[in-house]
């Protein structure tokens, strides 16, 4: 077991962040007679995803789902969590492109303007 600031580091980020997936409703940890937090091995682990999917890009509500089918296990009905992760990743592959487009074009804008005299 660990407690806020042991947990926060090892999973770099702040103690404030861990009050905000608690208080989101994403990690649950234990509280100690004295009211601190006490993380276990299994809550670091669901912080860790709670983490990694906010930085993919999941709202706190897509997480609540998806981390609640990821603990009923595979094989269970629910939320397909693959084709959600998926669909994750697509949605991210067409907003790269989106912005490698946006890019081409202004390249192309920035190019033509630079070559008219007098410009810069």
């Amino acid at each position: 077991m660990m407690r806020i600031r042991e947990t926060a580091d090892r999973l770099s980020v702040s103690a404030r962040v861990l009050r905000h997936y608690e208080h989101e409703g994403l990690i649950v940890p234990r509280r100690t007679p004295n009211g601190y937090r006490s993380y276990s091995a299994l809550d670091v682990d669901r912080a860790a995803w709670v983490r990694d999917l906010i930085a993919s890009g999941f709202s706190t509500r897509e997480i609540r789902n998806l981390l609640a089918a990821l603990e009923d296990g595979p094989g269970r009905p629910g939320l397909n969590c693959s084709a959600i992760m998926q669909d994750k990743l697509a949605r991210i592959d067409r907003a790269i492109e989106t912005l490698r487009r946006r890019r081409r074009t202004l390249s192309r804008r920035l190019s033509d303007w630079k070559q008219r005299p007098g410009r810069q």
